[in-house]
C-alpha cells in the first residue's frame, strides 16, 4: 500500500533524527515534541506516537479532529501504549531480519493501519516510533482512485472500515469476504453489486482481507460499449500508459539522483548527509546500506578524533575529557541556536581538536599548578598557532580550523594568538570560546575546587557584558546550563559515542 511506504519513510526520518534517540533515553517530551512535531506535520501522518524501551508512550503528536492542517501534541506520559506491534519492534531481531512491522490494529475504538520501527542509540534499542493512520481517512482516496467501493475485513471477517458507510447509508453493510479472487454478487442499499475479494498484505504479512465493489448495472454497460466508445477507451488506456511510464521513469530516477547527491556530499567530507531513499527494492536497499555505512564511518571518525583528543588530555589528570565535554557542549549550544547537522558536525569535531595544540606545550608549563611566569604565559598561548600546523596536512573543514585557531580569541580583539576582532570570528570560534570558558571554570584543578554553575554564568555573562564573548551564546548556554550539568557528572564523558554495529557487508 502506498500510504504503508509513505509511513515508513516518515518512520526512519524520525528514527535517524538527530537527538531523537537522547531524548527518549532521557524522557524529554518537551525535546520530543520540537523534533518529531516538524516531521509529522511535514509528511501529512496523521498520527505519529514515540515509546520508550519498555512501551509506554512519551509523545503523541496527531492530527487535529476536522482540521486536516493542525496538529495537537500529547506530552504526558502513559504507560502500555496501545500499539501490540511496537512490542515486536522493540525486541531485537536476527541479523538480516526486518525490523520494522505493520499490522491493522484499534486505537481506542478506531480501526487504523500502523508501523512501528526501534529507535537505535550507541547500537542498542532505546525505544520505538509509531506511525499510524485511521482506515477510515484512507477509504476515501482509494475510493476516488479505484472508482469502486472498498471495505475491509479483518482476519475473523468482521468489517473494519468502509466506504459504504461514509455514503451517509444505514442499516445494512457489506457481505464478509469470500475466497482469494471469489467473485459473488449480493444487493445493497438497493443495488445490486459485484464483489472481489483479495487479501490484504502489509510488509509481506497478510493482515486481514479487502473487497472491492462495482454496482453490477456499471460492468453490464461497459459490455454495451460501441467501437468508439472502445477507440476513446483505447486511447485514454494508451495515454494511461505513457504517463504511468513517465512516472516510473521519475520514481527510479529520483532516488539514483538523491543518492548521487549524498555520497557527493560525503566524499567533500558531509559525513551527516544521508540519501533519505526509502523502499523494498534494489534501490531502497542499496541507499538503506550507503546510510548504515556512512553513519558507521561517522561514528568511526568522531571515536578516532576522541580517543586521540583523550590521549592528549591525559597528559593532565585534571583535565581529562575537556575535549570531549567542550566538542559535545559546544554542538549542543549550537543546535539551541538552529545550526544545521553538518554545522553542528563541524562544532562538535572543532571543539574536540581545539586544544590539540597542547601537544607543543611543555609539560614542565602544561602541569604547573601555580601562577604562570610571563615566559611560560607566552609560551601556552601559542597552542592554538601549534595545533593549526600540526592539522595543516589533514582535510579539514574551515570551520574546524577556525575553532582550533580562534577559541582564545575575544571579540574586543584582547584574546591570543592572533589578537582578533569580532567582525573576523564566526559563528564557530564564538561558540566554542564559551564552551570552552565555561569547562574550564567548572572543572576541579589542583590548586582550587571547580565553580558552580551559576558562579561560571556570572563569569560568563560579566565578560560578555565587557565585550569579550558573544552575548547571545552566554545567554544560551544560562538556558542549558542545568540540563548540561546533569549530564557532565555522568561517569562517561558525554559526547563521545562508540562504535555501534559493525560495518555491512556491500
Amino acid at each position: 500500500m502506498r500510504r504503508e511506504q509513505e509511513h515508513l519513510a516518515t518512520l526512519r526520518s524520525l528514527a535517524f533524527t538527530e537527538g531523537v534517540a537522547e531524548a527518549i533515553e532521557e524522557h524529554d517530551a518537551t525535546r520530543l515534541e520540537r523534533l518529531v512535531l516538524p516531521v509529522a506535520v511535514n509528511a501529512g501522518a496523521p498520527v505519529v506516537e514515540v515509546l520508550d524501551r519498555q512501551g509506554n508512550r512519551i509523545y503523541r503528536a496527531a492530527r487535529a479532529a476536522g482540521d486536516g492542517l493542525r496538529y495537537e501534541s500529547v506530552t504526558e506520559p502513559v504507560e502500555r501504549a496501545p500499539w501490540p506491534l511496537a512490542q515486536q519492534a522493540l525486541t531485537p531481531q536476527p541479523e538480516g531480519a526486518p525490523d520494522k512491522f505493520a499490522a491493522l490494529v484499534v486505537d481506542g475504538t478506531v480501526p487504523t493501519l500502523a508501523i512501528a520501527g526501534p529507535v537505535l542509540l550507541d547500537g542498542d534499542i532505546v525505544g520505538a516510533v509509531v506511525v499510524a493512520s485511521p482506515l477510515a481517512s484512507l477509504l476515501p482516496a482509494v475510493k476516488s482512485e479505484a472508482l469502486a467501493d472498498i471495505s475491509v475485513f479483518a482476519p475473523n471477517g468482521s468489517l473494519l472500515a468502509s466506504t459504504f458507510a461514509l455514503d451517509g447509508a444505514a442499516g445494512s453493510s457489506p457481505p464478509p469476504p469470500g475466497a482469494e479472487g471469489s467473485l459473488a454478487e449480493d444487493d445493497l442499499f438497493g443495488r445490486e453489486y459485484a464483489f472481489l475479494s483479495a487479501p490484504l498484505r502489509l510488509r509481506e504479512t497478510p493482515v486481514g482481507t479487502y473487497s472491492v465493489a462495482l454496482p453490477t448495472s456499471f460492468i453490464t454497460s461497459a459490455n454495451n460499449l460501441t467501437r468508439s466508445q472502445l477507440g476513446i477507451l483505447f486511447s485514454v488506456a494508451t495515454l494511461a500508459v505513457l504517463a504511468t511510464g513517465w512516472l516510473l521513469s521519475r520514481a527510479l530516477t529520483a532516488p539514483l539522483l538523491r543518492l548521487a547527491r549524498a555520497a557527493r556530499a560525503v566524499s567533500e567530507g558531509d559525513l551527516t548527509a544521508r540519501s533519505g531513499v526509502s523502499g523494498r527494492d534494489e534501490i531502497g536497499a542499496l541507499a538503506d546500506t550507503f546510510d548504515t555505512m556512512t553513519a558507521w564511518v561517522q561514528r568511526q571518525h568522531l571515536g578516532t578524533i576522541g580517543a586521540l583528543v583523550s590521549a592528549i588530555d591525559a597528559r593532565d589528570p585534571y583535565t581529562r575529557g575537556h575535549s570531549l565535554r567542550v566538542g559535545h557542549l559546544s554542538m549542543e549550544i549550537g543546535r539551541a541556536l538552529g545550526l544545521s547537522d553538518s554545522q553542528l558536525q563541524h562544532l562538535q569535531v572543532g571543539g574536540y581538536l581545539h586544544d590539540v595544540g597542547k601537544i607543543g606545550v611543555r609539560d614542565s608549563v602544561l602541569l604547573k599548578a601555580g601562577a604562570l611566569s610571563p615566559e611560560e604565559r607566552a609560551h601556552i598561548e601559542e597552542h592554538p598557532r601549534i595545533g593549526l600546523d600540526i592539522l595543516s596536512t589533514v582535510e579539514l573543514p574551515p570551520e574546524v580550523r577556525a575553532i582550533v585557531g580562534g577559541h582564545h580569541e575575544r571579540l574586543d580583539g584582547t584574546g591570543y594568538p592572533l589578537h582578533l576582532a569580532a567582525e573576523e570570528l564566526t559563528a564557530f570560534p564564538r561558540i566554542a570560546a564559551v564552551a570552552d570558558v565555561y569547562d574550564a571554570l567548572v572543572t576541579d584543578r589542583p590548586y582550587k575546587a571547580g565553580m558552580t554553575a551559576a558562579e561560571a554564568l556570572r563569569i560568563l555573562r560579566r565578560e560578555s557584558l565587557a565585550g569579550g564573548l558573544d552575548a547571545e551564546v552566554v545567554s544560551t548556554m544560562e538556558r542549558l546550563a542545568t540540563r548540561w550539568e546533569e549530564r557532565r557528572r555522568r561517569p562517561r564523558p558525554p559526547g563521545l559515542r562508540p562504535p555501534g554495529r559493525p560495518l555491512p557487508q556491500v
